[in-house]
């Protein structure tokens, strides 16, 4: 008995453990991590609240260039409902180089909760879906999970600020040649 107590105790344990921050991953022809994770209080209006942003760099490691023509983002935080974007648009990811995308969450703190500091920061759950093609036409999918420490350390030495960002705003999409408005000139 005390032996199936034992196992229980340490299945139990290592799930607790799992559930740690994940700011790093890979999938087959992509590495993925977390930089630049920056809680900042936020005010405007006379209104107050804190905002927990990150920069995702998204790297292309198999040497085939890609391009994402749909990125939805998913927000999870306890207490609240999941919130998600979707932004389409074309962003261009060129064999073996990096992008970064900025995302950030207003942060909602439980009601008790005098701040949102130190252990009482709700810890931010992402899921980003990116979908479009390889430069051969393949249709590609990765899905990204993190989860974001709940509050994060200070700034490191070493940032993502050298890493070409992108917006989520999809980009404009320039004028066919040979339209209407060439000729009219």
């Amino acid at each position: 008995m005390w032996r199936a107590l034992i196992v229980v105790l340490v299945l139990a344990l290592s799930a607790c453990a799992s559930l740690g921050p994940l700011t790093e991953g890979s999938a087959p022809g992509l590495a993925w991590h977390a930089a630049d994770a920056a809680l900042m209080r936020k005010t405007a209006q006379a209104q107050a609240w804190m905002e927990y942003g990150f920069a995702l760099v998204v790297k292309e490691t198999r040497g085939v260039a890609l391009t994402f023509n749909e990125i939805k983002t998913t927000v999870y935080q306890p207490g609240i409902n999941p919130w998600s974007a979707v932004y389409r648009g074309a962003w261009e990811l060129p064999a073996n180089d990096a992008f970064k995308i900025p995302l950030s969450v207003s942060l909602s703190c439980p009601h008790f909760s005098p701040n949102c500091g130190g252990s009482n920061v709700p810890i931010p759950l992402w899921q980003i879906t990116m979908t479009g093609r390889s430069a051969g036409g393949d249709p590609v999918r990765f899905v990204i999970d993190l989860r974001m420490p709940p509050d994060p350390p200070p700034a490191p030495s070493s940032t993502a600020s050298s890493i070409r960002a992108i917006s989520l705003t999809a980009p404009r999409v320039p004028a066919a040649q040979g339209s209407p408005a060439d000729t009219k000139k």
